[in-house]
């Protein structure tokens, strides 16, 4: 709710904002011109929130954007497509799917994931693994594999294999 209302404060009222939920998505997808799905579930496939029937429903010419498509698509009619092909029409929906979308822009898209990653890797660096990941949980949160073992459920689930809490991994520091 506080990032909706971020939102709002910043447009002025000139964006709609909608907390999701299941009747939500159904109803506005239908009504919506264009639809952005950018579902993140760190280290798993991306949920199709949007099913098939419901992007049958949309308008003809209406567009959707899958920039969950390099963790599987949040459409059920999501399926990769290049930036040399972008584009496919389905259901007489026309759909962006291209992977790596960062991709398209490397020098802005590499500053970017500098900056919000920067202070991660000092505090590794100055604290050592961890000491770091002990006094900062979203820093141990990253952490996906530790000691050859998989720490992270979403990670472990994607490729059939049993994640082990990183806190028993480190002695419950972290």
């Amino acid at each position: 709710m506080e990032r909706l209302r971020f939102v709002d404060q910043i447009w002025r009222g000139r964006i709609q904002t909608v907390m999701s939920s299941r009747l939500a998505v159904e109803r506005l997808v239908t009504e919506a011109d264009l639809v952005i799905g950018a579902v993140l579930v760190p280290g798993a496939r991306a949920p199709h929130l949007v099913t098939e029937p419901m992007v049958e429903r949309m308008q003809p010419g209406a567009v959707v954007v899958d920039i969950s498509i390099d963790q599987g698509g949040c459409f059920e009619t999501s399926h990769v497509t290049t930036h040399s092909d972008p584009t496919y029409v389905l259901h007489d929906v026309v759909h962006y799917c291209v992977g790596n979308m960062p991709g398209a822009v490397p020098r802005t898209s590499t500053y970017a994931l500098t900056n919000v990653t920067i202070p991660y890797a000092l505090e590794i660096a100055n604290r050592g693994l961890e000491d770091a990941v002990t006094a900062d949980p979203s820093l141990a949160g990253g952490v996906n594999v530790y000691a050859g073992k998989v720490t992270n459920a979403g990670v472990a689930a994607a490729h059939g294999l049993d994640a082990t809490l990183l806190g028993a991994l480190l002695g419950d520091r972290a």
